[in-house]
């Protein structure tokens, strides 16, 4: 299982890092489910891991730019999401 880490501590690496490990356990996790939809455990473990991707995503769209269209906010709209760099602009910083 992977641990919570503090948000004001991580950069942008290890922010991204952390959306990408929570998004794994959760596709893992989601496959298990498909076919043990009543271990309790594991539907804990995917519940965690949804809170701490949700965390970690917003955070990462709040300091470095949107990961997706859809996290973009009300308040930004369309522009918000296409004025931010794209996925290999923002790796190769």
């Amino acid at each position: 299982m992977m641990q919570r880490r503090s948000l004001d501590k991580m950069e942008r690496d290890e922010l991204l890092d952390a959306v990408r490990q929570c998004r794994f356990y959760m596709t893992d996790l989601s496959l298990y489910l498909d076919t043990h939809p009543t271990d309790e455990n594991a539907l804990a473990l995917f519940t965690e891991h949804k809170a701490m991707f949700e965390e970690y995503a917003a955070e990462y769209a709040k300091r470095f730019g949107a990961l997706k269209q859809c996290q973009t906010g009300a308040e930004y709209g369309w522009a918000a999401w296409s004025n931010t760099p794209w996925p290999w602009e923002k790796e190769a910083n």
